[in-house]
């Protein structure tokens, strides 16, 4: 099945289903994190072929100031069914003239959540796509005084325990991997590294910073670019050792490990194949993507 924006999906759905379910996506807790774990944007339809697994979605909503997102994002949500529920975070500025910004998606999300399971009691099932603890109480509250069965849907590594073990379900988010686009960053990790004078050690955080140069925007967005980095030393598609500078300095090099099957369908021959040439792109970098709340854009520390 294709939907109107080429996303090609494998669900089938029956003709009818007595059940029917309510879907509530904490849009910011989930972007972010899938962000973080995959390295690109989520997948909406994947949230809807989730949901529909349990049954028809009678209430399908997504939270979040949508004004700090990219446009796209709502069309998204359109075409997967997802009602956009847009509430522009708060901002106020301290005595020391510090911005502070206080979202207002998270308290209606919660609130919409206890009012559709009052109003709508023949929904029995309700999928909450967050991995947040500050929403236990809602869980709580829907399961021990509701009679509602909840089932949280977070991205694996970004859900809290304590979450999950108050709904007593969960159902993890994964996206299919991408070996197009991981071929297209292999090859470009590798440009970036045949440019380095000889001496510099190739970093981490210099290669998220970096690699935008040598990257169609079009396949990878610069903001996402820290997230993939981490994703292929997650994969084991870059390595780390310890190794000294030209000014024998100490240092621990990010680099593309030989061993990998993915390596070799990309470079093959690696080390000693030719580099694979593209267009350099004149993108400015503005830096990986920020926000105020528990899931955002991060850089782990492999040792």
């Amino acid at each position: 099945m294709i939907d109107p924006v080429g996303h090609v999906s494998d669900q089938s759905f029956p003709a009818a289903q007595a059940a029917e379910v309510a879907a509530f996506v904490d849009f910011e807790n989930i972007r972010y994190s899938t962000i973080n774990a995959f390295g690109r944007e989520p997948d909406p339809i994947i949230w809807r072929d989730k949901a529909l697994s349990y049954g028809l979605m009678a209430v399908a909503r997504a939270y979040a100031d949508f004004d700090q997102h990219p446009q796209q994002s709502r069309l998204r949500l359109d075409v997967a069914g997802f009602e956009a529920q847009h509430y522009p975070a708060k901002r106020t500025t301290d005595q020391h003239g510090r911005e502070k910004i206080v979202s207002r998606s998270d308290l209606n999300f919660a609130l919409d959540i206890i009012n559709t399971a009052l109003a709508r009691p023949d929904i029995k099932t309700f999928l909450l796509f967050t991995g947040d603890k500050d929403f236990i109480r809602v869980v709580t509250t829907l399961r021990n005084r509701l009679g509602k069965r909840v089932v949280i849907c977070g991205v694996p590594g970004s859900v809290s325990p304590d979450l999950v073990a108050s709904a007593g379900e969960e159902d993890e988010i994964t996206m299919p991997d991408s070996p197009d686009i991981d071929i297209e960053v292999i090859q470009a990790i590798d440009r970036y590294v045949r440019q380095l004078h000889e001496g510099f050690v190739p970093t981490q955080s210099h290669m998220s910073r970096t690699l935008w140069r040598f990257l169609d925007r079009t396949i990878l967005p610069s903001e996402h670019i820290e997230a993939k980095v981490m994703e292929f030393l997650r994969k084991g598609i870059l390595t780390k050792r310890q190794t000294l500078n030209g000014q024998n300095q100490e240092l621990v090099t990010t680099e593309l490990n030989a061993d990998h099957p993915l390596l070799q369908q990309a470079l093959p021959g690696y080390p000693d194949s030719e580099p694979v040439e593209a267009p350099m792109t004149t993108d400015a970098y503005s830096g990986p993507a920020r926000r105020n709340g528990d899931a955002r854009l991060t850089t782990e520390q492999y040792h």
